[in-house]
């Protein structure tokens, strides 16, 4: 029988959209909408719902790595790379050292290709510069200068000296490869030695295989993407996020979402969990709580909201922590204790690598982390992808780091730590999954096997944002069924435009 309802009473809740493309649905007042306010003041009228006034005590005796050990063994979380490497004074040799490493990397690399060989180092060359011969070499990309007859020539450096290696405008193919070349990226080129520098013919680069099926999990789980939440911004959308703990809570029945829900085992958190303070101009304005402890302690608040049974793994974004420099450690117990004193919260450095459902049949998939410092620099540097849309399509700007297997092979792409051990922001191998942020831009592509998820953002735009061009993808989460892998945008926010048109009707 159909109910008729007062207009004024019917709320509009835009709750999911599945790929952007369900219509909104129009509840009655009838039905009870936990999210119609927000839940936290909800529960806080609710007998039955306590704050744990242990996630707020510091214990000194608290040891980070020993916390993480016994958590990733409750939640079956397994750490492939975390960074956890001391501090210490840097000098001129650790950068020396830390580009060494990148070469051993990609030179062992290059050097499995099939058509790459009998490689020679760059100071083997000397004595054949008047022959002719074909030669091979494997280096860093030190310069890339255009000549006034539209001609490149590419600098390339080993350890032992570099040398120029000439492009002829007229191999097109070639030159194309090089609009999407960068500084300090590791490459293979085959030509002919001749005049002190090498005729280029052939570029061999590192890039993943072209034919990778997508891997699947044999049970069917899902894995739900979070970014930039910035907990403590004046514009955090706290109605959106009650609704996500209500999804996860299975409190939303709607195409059968509560069913989904019970089958959610990991939420990933791509850094950024916090507004954080100082971290660009007059940032103040912008934040309504002043202290980063009380920022953790307010994400505590609505991650304890979520059921224990679900995995929570983070990462540090820039906004998280005093150190930009990547790798970013996990975030200092002193300062968010709250989230490390959860039961289901693990820590990890930025960027990491994990497997999950290792026990499955399938053998698990990973999932690589990475917040995302230099999506920016290479959206704006690199003309393909500004012509692209640039940091809009933050997808098709993973797609370049995964080929050049490097998160950010540029000097000056990113702040960094000169590991003098190895380089730890090489890909070393492609991922499952490639998660990150930053951008607020959500975005999904698969790329050779690899499944690229930008998250999106969880505040409305500030001044600061607009001044920066970020017009951002608002309290929407993506979700992956990992045995199909299929993914589901989920939308928890209604536009500003819209929660006024709902006041007035």
């Amino acid at each position: 029988m159909e109910k008729n309802l007062d207009k004024k009473k019917i709320r509009v809740y835009e709750n999911f959209i599945y790929f952007l493309n369900i219509e909104l649905e129009i509840i009655s007042p009838e039905e009870k909408i936990i999210s119609e306010k927000s839940i936290f003041n909800e529960l806080k009228k609710d007998d039955t719902f306590q704050i744990n006034s242990e996630l707020f005590k510091k214990n000194p005796n608290f040891e980070i790595e020993n916390d993480l050990k016994e958590k990733i063994s409750k939640y079956g979380v397994e750490v492939l790379f975390d960074y956890n490497v001391a501090s210490k004074k840097l000098g001129v040799s650790d950068f020396t050292l830390y580009f060494n490493r990148r070469l051993d990397y990609f030179t062992n690399l290059l050097k499995s290709r099939i058509s790459m060989d009998n490689v020679m180092r760059i100071s083997q060359l000397r004595d054949l510069f008047s022959t002719n011969m074909e030669v091979s070499i494997i280096g860093l990309i030190s310069e890339i200068n255009k000549t006034q007859n539209g001609h490149f020539m590419i600098t390339l450096e080993d350890k032992s000296s570099q040398i120029k290696c000439f492009v002829n405008k007229d191999k097109t193919d070639l030159i194309k490869q090089i609009e999407n070349f960068c500084l300090d990226e590791g490459i293979g080129i085959k030509g002919k030695i001749g005049n002190n520098i090498i005729w280029t013919d052939e570029f061999v680069i590192p890039s993943p295989p072209n034919s990778v099926e997508l891997k699947r999990t044999e049970d069917e789980h899902y894995v739900l993407f979070l970014s930039d939440i910035h907990f403590g911004a004046k514009v955090f959308v706290e109605e959106a996020f009650n609704k996500l703990i209500d999804f996860l809570n299975g409190r939303i029945f709607e195409n059968g979402l509560d069913k989904i829900a019970e089958k959610v085992k990991y939420i990933i958190v791509a850094g950024d969990i916090i507004e954080g303070i100082g971290v660009y101009p007059n940032q103040g304005l912008d934040a309504k709580i002043l202290s980063t402890e009380l920022q953790y302690n307010e994400a505590a608040m609505y991650f304890s909201q979520i059921p224990k049974r679900i995995g929570i793994i983070m990462i540090p974004g820039n906004h998280d922590t005093d150190r930009l420099s990547e790798p970013q450690p996990k975030l200092p117990y002193e300062k968010a204790y709250s989230l490390y004193n959860m039961k289901n919260v693990m820590m990890l450095s930025n960027p990491s690598l994990i497997k999950l459902f290792s026990n499955d049949a399938n053998g698990g998939l990973d999932f690589y982390l990475y917040h995302g410092g230099s999506l920016f620099y290479y959206a704006d540097k690199i003309q393909y992808l500004r012509e692209k849309g640039g940091a809009k399509v933050p997808e098709e700007v993973v797609k370049f780091l995964l080929e050049k297997r490097h998160l950010a092979p540029s000097h000056g792409s990113t702040l960094y730590i000169p590991d003098s051990q190895n380089d730890p922001l090489v890909i070393k191998n492609i991922p499952d999954f490639f998660i990150t942020g930053h951008t607020h831009k959500l975005s999904l592509a698969n790329y050779k096997g690899c499944t690229i998820i930008s998250c999106g953002c969880w505040v409305e735009m500030s001044d600061y944002q607009e001044k920066m061009g970020m017009y951002p993808d608002i309290g929407k989460s993506v979700i992956v069924n990992t045995k199909t892998r299929k993914p589901k945008i989920l939308n928890f926010y209604i536009e500003k435009y819209k929660r006024e048109e709902n006041k007035k009707a």
